[in-house]
This record gives C-alpha cells, structure tokens and sequence, in this order.
C-alpha cells in the first residue's frame, strides 16, 4: 500500500504551482483594499479560524483525536511537532458592500489560497520542530468609475489598483517541559500597482484621454516569535475505568517587530487612445523609473489564555474540550507609505472561541471523534476611510474531521478542517458597510516518516 509519506510529497509538488497560480489571480473588486497594502487576509490557521481567531494559546498535535496542525502564527508550537506534517488551506470569500450616499449595493465572489505550509520535529525527546511555508497576506484589487460635470462636459474617472504583499517563512520552536519558545523569519514581498484615467465624454469634441500609474514593488526580511507556558491546574484518576482527566491552563504571547520593506516604484503620466490591442501612448507628459523608497508595516501583539481537559485511557490521550480568549492590537498609526501615512488607524480585537469532542475515548462511531468548534470576534478595523473608524465583528463555526480512525493506521494522523465565518464591517456612522461570509477548507496531512517498512 502506498504510503501517506509519498502521497504528501506528490500533492505538495503538485499543488505548488496551482497556489502560485491561485495568490496571483485572486481578485476582490472592494474599494477599501486601496488602503494601506490592500485587504489583509485572515492569517490564521484554518482551525483558529473557526474558533474566533484563537492563535495566542491554541496549540494541537499532543493528542490523539486532534492530529496535528502547523500554528504559524504562533512558532512556540512547533516544539510539539512529532511527525512531518503538510498543511493546505483554500478559502471561498464571498463580500457585500452597501453605500448609502449614493445608495448602491456590489456583491463580489472569490476563491482564495490560504497557506501551504510543512511542519518537521527535528529533536522530539528534546522538544525541537520547525515549520516553513508560504501564504499570501493582502490583495490590493478595486476598480472603481466616477462621473461629473466639468465645464459642460461630462468627465469619467476610473481608479484602479492591484497587487498584494505575501510571504514566505521559516521557524523553529523549542521546548522546555511546560514552556514553549519559537520564532519565524523570511521574506515578505509584493507588488502596488495604482492607475487613474480621465476621459471626457463629448458628442462632437475628441479629446485625449489621461492615464497616470504607479507602479511600486517591495520587500524585506520579518522576525516574528511566540511563546507559551502550560501547566495543571487540577488532576483526577479514575481506577475502575483506568482514566486520567487532566485539567490544563495554557498562557500564550506573540508579537512582530515593525518592519521596513526596501521599494522601487515607477511613475507615469501620458496621453493614450485604446486600440485593440490595448492602450496606445500618444504623448508622455512625466516617466520617472527606478524611485527608492520604503514601506513602513506596524508591530503587532497578541495575547491569550486557554483552559482544556485531556483525558487519557487504555486508547491514548484524548482532548475533551477546551475553552479560550485573546486579545490582539497592532499600530497601524505607524504604517508609511514612502514617508506618507494613509487613512488606517490601531487596531484591536478581543475573540473568544471553545472546541469540544463527544467521546473520543470509546472510538465507537465517526461523530464521536469529530471536533466541533465555535467562535466569536469583536473589535475595531484598521481601515479608516471616513474618518469614523470601523467596527468589526465576526462569528465562526468549525469542525475537524478525521479522514480515517486512528486505529485504521497508527502512523497516520490526518484531517480535514472546516471554518465558516460570518462577519460585518462597518456601523451606522459609516457611509459605507461591508458583510462578508467565508468557507475555508484546510487538510493537514501527518504521517511518521522515514519508518524501516517490515514488509514491501
């Protein structure tokens, strides 16, 4: 039988490509990624996003009926890596914007790639592991038309954008019984391309039409870390069932340092006509290439406690249910764009989230295995448009399910992890609101690798 160690590694080098593909061709159409570096995607793993957004305190692979996840936002985990992991995420996104003023409506539907990401213990009786992967953070993506009367004729703007920031990193945890430390690092890039048009609309004069671009590329180096520290709090031994509950408290902390992306950007203005082939330069009013610049991103934080049960039987350790909260806030005040700020302000969010399994322990009927989850955000966004700041507050709902039982092969630890998220950006006091709804579908794929066969 084919192991799942070459499977991994055939579906990893087949799905690269396609990510690449995927994070290139996502578009949004939203007005609000022309801020800053764009709309800033969820950056969590699909299991934290089902509970809320849970990245501080959360960490998996220690028991049986949670298999094993890679929680890049938080490298401290990794130092629980106990067997290669490959991790895929996709997300449909699915965004409503109202306006009142004018009173207009735009739906916008998108397929999205969440992270590919590889997960490897390196000293398991040590506490050594490492992850590494790739994953887009924003999209930059609207195309917006004006339309107003200038001097008897009708003037049509149109303002369009694209582009994004991604990543690509590398981390390593260590462990030192219940305290966890890691970090990641890497290279963050991406592209801002920015072009208005102007095109006066007149019956009986031709007139040129104006387009001016900007066109910036970036990136630079990140260091990020994370920490955790669990403990018992309560202990119970049952000798008739030969059960062990175990109550536990686990404090987790993250934080990134500001970060400054080198950039060159391209300027120009020029008078065109479209052919059929595109657009056609008549005249340049302006051209300047190569301008050196820098990208100022904020520092970020984030916080969080969760309590949790574990059980352990005659099948293994299992984990009941756990129960947690955290809060995040990152400076966005600090964002520079070549030495200009734009309309972003600090940012906070308070989310709570739980998760719980039936009845692990008796490993009779799938459902009873399957991890149910449930979460909830609150807080304030860090686009600012208005002026009046916007609200932000989301739920979620999630499952983890086992794709074989854990009996059906003991080296394999393999999952599929769902995340629904209902959210609402926007309040009363903004002239402009957006709800959004999203699916995300995550696979983490486990297996001991490099395990002498007895048998070919």
């Amino acid at each position: 039988m084919r192991s799942v160690s070459t499977i991994i590694a055939r579906l990893c080098l087949a799905l690269l490509p396609v990510f690449f593909l995927l994070s290139s061709e996502a578009q949004q159409n939203s007005p609000f990624t022309r801020y800053g570096l764009g709309e800033y995607y969820t950056n969590q793993h699909i299991i934290s996003r089902s509970l809320g957004g849970l990245t501080a305190a959360y960490a998996d692979g220690a028991n049986n009926n949670v298999g094993q996840s890679i929680n890049f936002s938080n490298p401290a985990t990794y130092s629980q890596m106990y067997m290669v992991n490959f991790d895929l995420g996709l997300t449909i996104d699915s965004r409503s914007l109202a306006s009142k003023t004018p009173t207009s409506k735009f739906t916008t539907n998108n397929f999205i790639p969440s992270y590919i990401a590889i997960g490897v213990p390196l000293k398991k009786a040590k506490g050594w592991g490492m992850a590494f992967g790739l994953k887009p953070l924003s999209t930059v993506s609207y195309s917006i038309e004006t339309r107003e009367r200038i001097a008897n004729d009708s003037l049509q703007t149109i303002y369009e954008g694209s582009g994004g920031l991604n990543q690509v990193f590398v981390g390593i945890g260590k462990r030192w019984k219940g305290f966890s430390l890691g970090f990641n690092t890497g290279y963050n890039f991406g592209r801002k391309d920015i072009t208005t048009r102007k095109a006066f609309i007149n019956d009986t004069v031709a007139y040129y039409q104006s387009k001016t671009s900007t066109v910036t590329n970036f990136g630079g180096a990140f260091l990020d870390g994370g920490m955790q520290y669990e403990f018992s709090v309560a202990k119970k031994v049952t000798v008739a069932t030969k059960t062990t509950e175990n109550y536990l408290l686990r404090f987790g902390l993250t934080g990134g340092l500001q970060q400054k992306l080198s950039a060159t950007q391209d300027q120009l203005k020029q008078t065109y006509t479209v052919g059929t082939a595109g657009d056609i330069k008549i005249d340049s009013v302006s051209e300047l290439h190569n301008i050196k610049g820098t990208v100022n991103i904020p520092s970020t934080y984030a916080a969080g406690i969760t309590l949790h049960k574990a059980t352990t039987g005659t099948r293994g350790t299992f984990e009941m249910w756990s129960i947690g909260m955290e809060y995040t806030a990152t400076q966005w005040s600090n964002y520079r764009f070549y030495d200009q700020a734009d309309r972003l302000s600090n940012s906070w969010q308070f989310k709570v989230g739980a998760q719980f399994c039936p009845d692990p322990l008796s490993g009779i009927g799938y459902w009873n295995n399957v991890n149910y989850r449930i979460g909830f955000m609150t807080g304030k966004d860090y686009l600012n448009p208005d002026g009046n700041g916007l609200k932000h507050y989301a739920v979620s709902f999630g499952a983890g399910l086992p794709i074989r039982k854990w009996r059906a092969y003991d080296n394999q630890f393999t999952f599929l992890n769902t995340a629904l998220q209902f959210g609402k950006r926007g309040s009363a006091v903004n002239n402009i609101t957006e709800s959004y709804f999203q699916f995300s579908l995550g696979i983490s794929l486990s297996d001991l690798w490099f395990v002498p066969r007895k048998y070919d």
